[in-house]
């Protein structure tokens, strides 16, 4: 009994540290699983918030939009507007050909641009959270049609009750950069285009 006793222990002896190495891996599985869920933790938010800035820039490039065709109706109609310099058209013709003819507009310098963003208060988001926002937008209209394609309501000027309005059918590409007040643009600001086929007004 005793010898097997001293055998044992003699057998025993060459397995000194193998729970600590057993402890010490579980430990470091642990420590690597719990990292790794923090990690998915902080990417999820990141991601998250990329993809509100995507919607909110999205919605701003929606609304500098819907600024510049309020503005159109609002002064008269696109022919109120003097036409962009060829050069500054996105689309150029090739030489011999006529120019291309564009009208740009800058909708955040415009009067409505900045009463219609509410800023944020120290209680409060405003339109676009908690964040103050700059924005710089471009909006060019192009490939004007007259009159416009299709039977729009209201164009009609004749009948016992003459309505004095012309529409036309364009083309209006719009391009918005959004970035925190403060921030650098390059660094921190997000960008969206768009393009649409619409209906606007030309003339009164």
């Amino acid at each position: 009994m005793v010898n097997a006793s001293i055998a044992r222990s003699r057998r025993r002896a060459h397995e000194r540290g193998a729970a600590v190495f057993i402890v010490v891996l579980v430990i470091t599985m642990l420590t690597a699983i719990g990292l790794f869920a923090v990690n998915v933790a902080t990417l999820s938010t990141i991601a998250t918030g990329h993809e509100r800035r995507m919607t909110q820039t999205h919605y701003l490039t929606e609304y500098a939009m819907q600024l510049v065709i309020a503005e159109i109706e609002q002064k008269g109609g696109l022919d109120t507007f003097p036409e962009a310099d060829p050069d500054r058209c996105s689309v150029r013709r090739p030489p011999g050909e006529p120019p291309f003819r564009c009208w740009l507009f800058f909708p955040h310098a415009l009067d409505a641009a900045e009463d219609l963003v509410e800023l944020p208060a120290p209680d409060s988001p405003g339109s676009l959270g908690r964040a103050d926002i700059d924005w710089a937008a471009k909006v060019e209209i192009s490939d004007r049609i007259y009159p416009a394609i299709g039977n729009r309501a209201g164009s009609d000027q004749g009948g016992p009750n003459a309505v004095s309005a012309d529409y036309c059918t364009v083309t209006i590409n719009a391009r918005l950069i959004a970035w925190p007040n403060g921030a650098v643009m390059a660094a921190t600001g997000s960008q969206e285009s768009m393009s649409v086929v619409a209906d606007i007004l030309c003339s009164k």
